[in-house]
């Protein structure tokens, strides 16, 4: 591994999506062999004051908690408290799905329950107004309020448990209703006891008030887009009973190398076991398959699935990487472990998403490999951005443009009345894609784009050849 490519790959592009999405601040840790390789922190935890970022700075980690409740539900049926096959109707008052196939405790842990997402997580965003609300909103102040919404909720379950990859929050928010009831303690305690203390996270917490007290605690920040840039807006971090289990614990990348490297060491922490061996390995294994999406674009070839908590990819450049996100609205990140190379990667940050093609530039770096030759997402950046621009019919009698918005092009008509702007829709997976098509009402009609030469590409649309050329060639025909 060379580390000093490393710095300067990941750096540059780190710098370049921290631009692009208004990202104030973001703190990144790897390990290898237990040893720390790599810290950085970039930006600030907080503006005004200017606070600059660390590799101590607390963040909300969001979804990532999912698989520290999935740990907790093991240690529990380590102990014999608990089955995984148990259906959850035997310890909550839920009554939701088929009554010949109820959801049992193994169906929460990989999003295989079959129940779709209910909002449960959105509706602690909006209470704790950290952007403005445009789905309808529902009562949720109490326990009742949240069992009542998820049971009557009977309708949208149309799947039996193990057919299908709901990525399904309040089945997390169960999950950590289960610990409360089998360990007889709150979950955020029973967190703190059995997993955090032994793991030194002693400043990780699912609480505001630790929060407010700590020097060293970043703002989140909320968003809006204002004339295709965006604005950010500082929050509080989200902090609710209703997400603790799901995405509630609040950490640093430190802290949380911690919990990645006792996943590495099969459970075990400073001579301290919180886990056996046998049920960490059971936590990567590929437990739910069901997942639509491709991971074409970071690594050809790899494959996706669901274990306890933790997003699994199989035959990435070779490896398999144990992997979880975290959105939380106002803050998120990215971890993962690389088990045969002894590799551990945290990161976090203050806005709620960034793309994720900046984890996987990391991985892929990790792995020796250079990420504008294996992933197709460089591929496509590069090409997508030598095919947009303006291009223009013959002496200029009709101009149209391609503009990239969100990796996917569009091409914008607009000299006629009404502007239109058509999605341009490519005609298989190559990168480096010149054969597109646009839907259109009375069929689909195919755009093809071709190099002329290295100063002059043109597309054709309908009865029109439209040109991208040099100023001097442009000149020339005017």
């Amino acid at each position: 591994m060379d580390l000093s490519k490393f710095k300067e790959r990941f750096e540059h592009e780190s710098v370049k999506v921290m631009r692009d999405f208004n990202v104030p601040g973001m703190s990144i840790l790897v390990t290898k062999d237990g040893e720390t390789i790599y810290e950085r922190s970039f930006g600030l935890r907080k503006r005004g004051d200017v606070k600059e970022a660390t590799v101590d700075t607390l963040f909300g980690v969001s979804s990532i908690t999912k698989s520290v409740t999935d740990f907790a539900i093991l240690q529990l049926y380590e102990e014999g408290k608990l089955d995984l096959l148990d259906p959850i109707s035997n310890h909550l008052p839920v009554d939701i799905g088929f009554k010949d196939q109820p959801i049992k405790i193994h169906d929460l842990m990989c999003h295989g329950s079959g129940v779709s997402s209910l909002m449960t997580f959105y509706m602690s965003q909006m209470n704790q107004q950290l952007y403005k609300p445009k789905p309808p909103l529902f009562p949720l102040g109490n326990w009742d309020d949240f069992y009542f919404h998820i049971n009557d909720a009977k309708s949208e379950v149309l799947s039996p448990p193990g057919t299908k990859y709901y990525y399904w929050n309040a089945g997390f928010t169960l999950l950590g209703q289960i610990v409360e009831k089998i360990s007889g303690v709150p979950f955020e305690q029973y967190i703190k006891e059995k997993i955090l203390q032994p793991l030194n996270m002693n400043r990780s917490t699912f609480a505001k008030t630790d929060v407010d007290k700590d020097e060293d605690a970043s703002e989140g920040f909320a968003y809006e887009w204002s004339e295709d840039r965006i604005k950010r807006h500082s929050k509080q971090l989200l902090t609710d009973k209703f997400i603790a289990g799901s995405g509630g614990l609040i950490s640093s990348v430190k802290e949380m190398t911690n919990f990645l490297l006792c996943q590495l060491n099969g459970g075990e922490f400073n001579g301290t076991r919180l886990l056996s061996e046998e049920l960490i390995h059971k936590m990567w294994e590929p437990h739910n398959k069901n997942l639509q999406a491709s991971s074409y674009e970071m690594c050809p070839g790899s494959t996706t699935a669901y274990g306890y908590g933790w997003k699994i990819y199989d035959n990435y450049h070779g490896y398999q990487i144990i992997t979880h996100q975290g959105v939380s609205g106002v803050t998120g990140g990215n971890v993962a472990i690389i088990p045969e190379l002894n590799i551990t990667f945290a990161q976090l940050y203050n806005v709620s998403w960034i793309p994720s093609h900046l984890m996987h530039n990391a991985l892929t770096l990790l792995l020796d490999k250079n990420p504008d030759e294996v992933m197709p997402f460089y591929k496509r950046r590069k090409h997508y951005k030598k095919l947009c621009g303006r291009y223009d019919a013959y002496k200029k009698t009709i101009s149209l443009t391609i503009e990239n918005k969100g990796g996917l092009l569009y091409l914008i008509d607009d000299n006629w009345p009404d502007k239109t702007v058509t999605p341009l829709i490519p005609k298989n997976d190559d990168p480096e894609v010149m054969d597109f098509y646009v839907i259109l009402p009375q069929g689909n009609m195919n755009v093809p784009f071709t190099q002329l030469s290295d100063d002059h590409l043109i597309f054709e649309y309908e009865r029109y050849i439209v040109h991208k050329k040099t100023v001097e060639l442009e000149e020339e025909n005017i």
